[in-house]
């Protein structure tokens, strides 16, 4: 982390962003395969460098100086892919990371939500301005322990099904560049006992597959009421 950090000072400094520099910071994301804790934290970095940078005569090079970095960070985790397993904390910790490193926003399809580990960081991004979206079950929406109401309360947009069928997909997509999808049930009971499994890819022609699955159900569907 110290040599990237050290690289975008170094490619700040100048004010010239060159094609060697770019290639350099590159190589450095790819061969360090950050932890997303990781990511986050060089996230957060990288607007620190340029709000201290900025004045209004290098407006335009600090803009796309951050436009260009964020471009080299996503391209570094596009292709990474992983699965995990419950029980245990595994798929819960996952998803829970993945809301918590959300920038913009996140699009929610599960079939039931009754882990309040879960509820709660959907909660706290959503209190830091984040575009939040979820799609559940109708008859599980109303399951005793289900956290949907409280997210509906809190202002977060909730639809839902209205037929006899379920709901059951078990998805959602962050930024429209992560996707976590599997048999996991966002509930206690899939972290404390059940044979769960989750997949986390940033596969782009997924990812554009679910967020056209998740827009079209998100035309058809209730509003939670």
């Amino acid at each position: 982390m110290d040599q990237i950090i050290a690289h975008l000072r170094q490619s700040i400094a100048d004010e010239v962003f060159s094609k060697e520099e770019r290639k350099t910071l590159r190589t450095l994301l790819t061969d360090r395969a950050l932890r997303e804790d990781q990511l986050t934290s060089l996230r957060t970095k990288i607007f620190e460098l340029a709000s201290e940078k900025v004045n209004d005569s290098n407006f335009r090079f600090i803009i796309e100086w951050v436009k260009n970095v964020n471009s080299a960070l996503v391209a570094s985790t596009a292709d990474k892919s992983d699965a995990f397993f419950s029980p245990g904390d595994a798929c819960r910790d996952t998803i829970i990371k993945q809301i918590n490193g959300a920038i913009t926003r996140i699009k929610i399809c599960v079939f039931t939500i009754s882990d309040d580990r879960i509820s709660h960081a959907i909660m706290t991004s959503h209190r830091k301005g984040l575009d939040i979206k979820v799609i559940t079950d109708n008859d599980k929406s109303f399951d005793m322990g289900s956290d949907v109401g409280r997210l509906a309360q809190a202002g977060i947009a909730v639809k839902m099904d209205s037929t006899p069928n379920h709901m059951h997909h078990k998805f959602m997509v962050v930024d429209d560049r992560a996707l976590i999808t599997g048999s996991y049930n966002w509930t206690q009971s899939a972290a404390r006992y059940n044979h769960e499994n989750i997949l986390l890819t940033k596969e782009g022609r997924l990812v554009d597959s679910y967020l056209k699955e998740f827009d079209q159900l998100w035309k058809e569907m209730q509003w939670y009421n």
